[in-house]
């Protein structure tokens, strides 16, 4: 969906805004610009006892968590490294936060469970609540792989988290 970000609000285009505004392919391929161009005001990474590490991008602009959309350029600019072939968890807990972590070794099962609480309160706790959840982008496409239940914080891992954590246990 596109949206045009004015002075005072942010307003989602309709298909019969966006038929006054020129040719789909071009105003989208300038959304993309827009995006590659938001301002990211703080990066940083959250490091536990238990091997769990993911980045965290926060800022003023209503479409950090949109970066998600161009998650492996974001990779490449923040951690001055590839996405691995495994994939990138990441979580979009409200509009103004993005977080990920690079799957690459065993820290993916305590960094699953860590940004899932990490969502879980950003998304209850902050204005402009998008998702609880934690996803896994995998091969340009996302699959959510955890989210906070009704009972409160506890999690529910999906059996693509499992699997993703047990591969890598085993390894």
């Amino acid at each position: 969906m596109l949206a045009l970000d004015l002075p005072e609000t942010v307003d989602m285009l309709t298909a019969d805004s966006l038929s006054d505004l020129g040719e789909i392919t071009a105003l989208r391929d300038r959304a993309f610009q827009n995006l590659r161009a938001v301002r990211v005001d703080r990066h940083k990474v959250v490091r536990e006892k238990d091997g769990s590490h993911f980045d965290v991008l926060m800022g003023g602009s209503y479409f950090i968590a949109s970066l998600a959309l161009v998650l492996d350029e974001v990779v490449r600019r923040y951690t001055k490294d590839t996405p691995a072939p495994d994939g990138i968890l990441v979580t979009l807990p409200h509009r103004h936060q993005l977080a990920f972590h690079v799957i690459r070794d065993r820290s993916v099962a305590p960094s699953l469970h860590a940004m899932a609480r990490f969502a879980a309160v950003g998304f209850e706790q902050s204005p402009g609540a998008l998702s609880p959840s934690v996803f896994w982008w995998h091969e340009g496409s996302f699959t959510q792989v955890a989210t906070q239940d009704n009972a409160g914080l506890h999690i529910r891992l999906t059996q693509e988290a499992m699997d993703l954590a047990a591969r890598f246990a085993s390894g």
